[in-house]
């Protein structure tokens, strides 16, 4: 599947930066029908908009003949040494995410404590 080409989770290492949730779905190109989909978490630092990772990382999915949709965004401070994640805020053109789920994903990449994941609905 086209699915297991695509990692769940792409961020930088250190920083605060901005992020975006992707939905990404793969159609069997024959019958149309839905074969398969997953949420997927990519956070850059050099993406100035929310949209500048969308515009991005959206070809790559194409390619791959998988429909991707951003489902919202926010901002991660990230820090390896400290063992640390935070997700919080919101993006103006995509809204927010649903920064319990970025988490969950987070989890499955980074083996830090549990409570170093943490999140909040508010800031920006």
């Amino acid at each position: 599947m086209a699915l297991d080409k695509v990692e769940d989770v792409e961020i930088d290492a250190d920083g605060v930066f901005k992020y975006i949730l992707i939905e990404i779905k793969e159609v069997n190109k024959k019958s149309k029908q839905e074969v398969g989909r997953k949420m997927i978490v990519r956070g850059f630092s050099w993406a100035e908009y929310h949209s500048d990772i969308m515009d991005r990382v959206a070809p790559r999915f194409t390619e791959l003949g998988l429909q991707c949709e951003c489902v919202g965004g926010g901002r991660i401070k990230h820090s390896q040494s400290n063992k640390t994640l935070h997700v919080y805020g919101y993006s103006v053109s995509f809204g927010q995410a649903k920064h319990q789920l970025t988490i969950e994903l987070l989890k499955k990449k980074y083996s830090y404590p549990e409570e170093n994941f943490t999140f909040s609905n508010t800031g920006y």
